[in-house]
């Protein structure tokens, strides 16, 4: 049996809502994409999905965007680790962690940084198709 891995790509995200709370936030994507690769095979398969990346211990440099909006890019940082427009699931990270989104058709950016970061993936994925390995 071949090892799956599904990478998270911030790069078209769709956010369509932030709820903040005192000392935490959810960003709510109704769609990004997600590439498996699956080891030994000859393309990897791309899907897209629903859902929440939630930060607690929150600290906000930048402003919000309105939403729904669409995200161009950004950094997940996980202590040491940075992931620059993609990131390994599933995630549930502790310690100095941080999300940089960028938004498409501007300038704008914002960081969130904290002291956990979670990705809950919502309902079930859907196929889009297959792609040539990178």
């Amino acid at each position: 049996m071949s090892d799956i891995t599904q990478i998270l790509q911030l790069h078209g995200a769709q956010l369509a809502s932030i709820e903040q709370g005192e000392d935490d936030i959810t960003l709510h994507f109704s769609q990004v994409q997600l590439v498996q690769e699956m080891e030994n095979a000859i393309e990897d398969s791309l899907w897209t999905q629903a859902l929440d990346l939630s930060l607690k211990g929150i600290e906000i440099e930048g402003e919000l965007p309105q939403c729904p909006c669409e995200i161009k890019g950004g950094d997940l940082t996980d202590n040491i680790f940075t992931y620059r427009d993609h990131a390994p699931l599933p995630i549930s990270w502790r310690g100095t962690v941080a999300c940089k989104l960028c938004v498409a058709g501007s300038n704008a950016c914002f960081s969130i940084s904290g002291d956990s970061l979670k990705v809950d993936q919502i309902a079930h994925p859907r196929y889009i198709k297959h792609i040539k390995k990178g």
